[in-house]
């Protein structure tokens, strides 16, 4: 009764994180779609081909992995070096990035969640530089820290408060499903 118990408590736990992946993607792909749409509305069909181009290797990319519990750590990065070209074009190169990792790690051998970077690197981006004068930087690290991968995401923009100060002088009410979905994630990973 007891090993059935804790199978039926594993299947919930995975069946909890399939469905908190499942809410990820259509978000992102949605901000995507709204990007080149934005692309097409100026009239720039070279910007919104090359996007459209990229953003159909990273829907792929996307649908692979989205069927997996977990990932090698060169596909995520392969994935979010698509994503931050993708928002390096959407932004007018507003910002550059550079992605570390750590020489103790084999990428084709560590196995991470899938798109669980992806909402940090969002949120540092919408809400960090996207209202920054200046060119800002995204720096993103992957190291080891005993037996756990840890990840980084740091970024020199506003900061969260001006962004909020901003986003009110503008009449935004954002509430980041992003974040809220990425801690749900997290939290059934920690239970698992």
């Amino acid at each position: 009764f007891r090993n059935y118990r804790l199978l039926q408590i594993k299947k919930q736990l995975l069946l909890e994180q399939r469905l908190l992946r499942s809410q990820m993607n259509p978000h992102f792909i949605f901000n995507a779609l709204a990007s080149i749409q934005g692309f097409m509305f100026k009239k720039d069909t070279l910007k919104a081909g090359k996007y459209l181009s990229n953003f159909s290797k990273l829907i792929r990319n996307i649908l692979e992995s989205s069927r997996e519990d977990n990932i090698p750590l060169e596909k995520e990065i392969s994935t979010i070096t698509n994503y931050l070209e993708l928002q390096k074009l959407r932004y007018g190169d507003k910002f550059d990035y550079k992605i570390d990792i750590d020489k103790e790690l084999d990428p084709d051998e560590i196995q991470i969640p899938p798109m669980l970077v992806q909402p940090f690197i969002e949120n540092a981006i919408e809400h960090g530089l996207k209202n920054k004068e200046e060119t800002g930087n995204i720096d993103v690290r992957f190291s080891r820290k005993g037996d756990k991968v840890v990840f980084e995401v740091e970024d020199d923009g506003v900061g969260r408060q001006k962004a909020k100060e901003i986003a009110l002088i503008k009449g935004k009410k954002h509430v980041s499903l992003a974040t809220k979905i990425t801690n749900e994630r997290i939290e059934s990973l920690s239970k698992k």
